[in-house]
């Protein structure tokens, strides 16, 4: 079985709709879906998801950066149980440094911040072209799949496909790693697969491909 991961923001969708993802794109991964997994993997929040993408009806959702899991019915929390004691005294730090911060469910949004700040034991900060988000040790958009696949007692060979530096620790645990034509040059340096296209059109473009059977001739998909 397929498994397709993907990053939302410049990877389905493109920043000049507003992250809006395209009714094509849609339309492609649902019926996708229908034969192979997908899922989405994300730093944003569920209720923004529910602007951006209303119609899209992935196999499960990978948000916060892996930190919370939307598999069908069940919201599954991917963070140790003291993480919330945790997340209060980060925030305190973050309000007596004068760092303008939001929470999500999970983890802390740093906007447009490139700073440094020792935060404490069981906390670590991802970035995100210009933005950061702050996090739990160990949780990244890696192990959420991970840990999505694994409560969904799925099995098959994961392609993962991203643009930018927090797609890392998705690269990690795929057997094939994609980036779209608009990804960075470090997580193209590391792809397996270069799209042709940027961002929905190379998703797009790379569902096309596993359908048709027509991949590269180094790649392996045994």
């Amino acid at each position: 079985m397929w498994i397709v991961a993907s990053d939302f923001d410049r990877t389905l969708s493109h920043e000049s709709d507003s992250f809006v993802i395209r009714n094509d794109v849609v339309e492609k991964i649902n019926n996708f879906c229908s034969i192979y997994k997908f899922f989405v993997v994300t730093g944003r929040e569920e209720r923004y998801m529910r602007i951006l993408a209303p119609g899209l009806r992935p196999s499960g959702w990978v948000l916060e950066n892996g930190a919370l899991l939307l598999l069908g019915d069940r919201k599954v929390v991917n963070a140790p149980e003291t993480w919330f004691e945790t997340r209060k005294i980060v925030g305190e730090k973050l309000t007596s440094h004068g760092i303008s911060h939001s929470f999500g469910e999970v983890i802390i949004y740093v906007n447009s911040w490139n700073g440094s700040l020792d935060l404490g034991p069981g906390v670590r900060i991802e970035r995100n072209r210009q933005d950061a988000m702050i996090l739990p040790d160990n949780v990244n958009k890696g192990t959420g799949l991970m840990r999505a696949i694994q409560e969904m007692k799925l099995s098959g060979k994961v392609i993962a496909v991203g643009d930018a530096e927090n797609d890392e620790s998705l690269f990690r645990v795929a057997h094939i790693k994609v980036a779209v034509a608009n990804a960075i040059p470090s997580i193209k340096r590391i792809a397996d697969i270069v799209m042709q296209k940027e961002d929905g059109e190379g998703v797009v473009e790379l569902l096309d491909m596993i359908l048709t059977g027509h991949f590269p001739e180094n790649i392996d998909v045994n």
